[in-house]
């Protein structure tokens, strides 16, 4: 073979390896949050992964395991995989937000604002001014805390465990769906917890609607309690808003990319580190 050929080859190797991380690196900006933003414009999103791809094809190209014999059914199976691995990664890290989201529709319904939607500008759909409230507070704390640095650097680590080809079924399986299944009910857990304290004090002010009611029938509960209900529940998200901001990233972090900080945003990070590794096959040492 020529040199001119053998030229010709390596620039086809290199091309279809930056094909293959813009795959993986665009699904994960596609659905990830913050990343995902209808904020900001495709073309600024194609920029920042076009930009991000060409800083990490050199670790990726590192543990590639490419076929000397290409042809088209090999490139799209490990397009899929890359696309996989990337959206896999997406879609876990927005589980705490929906977790987040889902305690401001069940606090604000719980309140009275059930019926007040809200566009929300990172996804660009309706939902209740509660929730949309909530998912900002979380995507500021997911920025001042640096998480979105460490989302980044889980991604990049991800070619260590799980090279390009090197993604197997078998073994990517059992964690895979273990994750899932701790981030599905992450949902719940993070909606309860950050909900409960709200939905006490409407079940306290409930109570003492039903009490009035009774002991002065005479009384409109339904023209003082609507007023009141809302006077309460602002009054307590005052008070519980410092708390959740703890609950989902604690006030001594220290931004660390090796261990993430606590709360439910550090959490989340934790096992998506740990659920790369694991989809790798990479076992820890003693």
């Amino acid at each position: 073979m020529s040199e001119d050929m053998l030229q010709v080859s390596r620039v086809l190797v290199a091309f279809i390896l930056f094909t293959l991380v813009l795959i993986r690196i665009g699904s994960l900006v596609l659905f990830a949050p913050f990343f995902g933003s209808e904020v900001f414009s495709a073309r600024v999103r194609l920029y920042f992964v076009a930009a991000l791809s060409v800083l990490l094809i050199q670790p990726a190209a590192d543990t590639a395991e490419i076929p000397v014999h290409l042809e088209m059914s090999t490139l799209a199976i490990l397009a899929m995989q890359e696309f996989a691995v990337g959206t896999v990664i997406a879609f876990l890290a927005g589980f705490v937000f929906t977790g987040v989201q889902l305690a401001g529709e069940m606090a604000g319904q719980q309140i009275g604002f059930s019926m007040a939607n809200v566009v929300d500008p990172m996804t660009g759909i309706q939902m209740p001014i509660l929730g949309n409230i909530n998912t900002n507070l979380t995507i500021m704390l997911f920025l001042v805390a640096k998480l979105h640095l460490a989302l980044i650097y889980i991604l990049a680590k991800s070619y260590d465990f799980v090279g390009i080809g090197g993604l197997v079924a078998e073994v990517a399986a059992p964690p895979l769906y273990a994750a899932s299944r701790l981030q599905a009910e992450a949902i719940f857990t993070v909606g309860l917890r950050l909900a409960i304290p709200i939905m006490l004090v409407m079940l306290m002010n409930s109570v003492v609607e039903g009490f009035v009611t009774k002991t002065m029938p005479q009384m409109n509960i339904m023209v003082l309690g609507m007023p009141l209900r809302v006077v309460l529940g602002l009054s307590a998200l005052i008070f519980v808003y410092p708390a959740i901001c703890v609950a989902l990233v604690p006030p001594d972090w220290r931004f660390n990319l090796v261990k993430m900080p606590a709360g439910a945003l550090g959490d989340m990070l934790n096992d998506l580190g740990e659920l790369v590794e694991a989809m790798g096959g990479w076992e820890k040492g003693p």
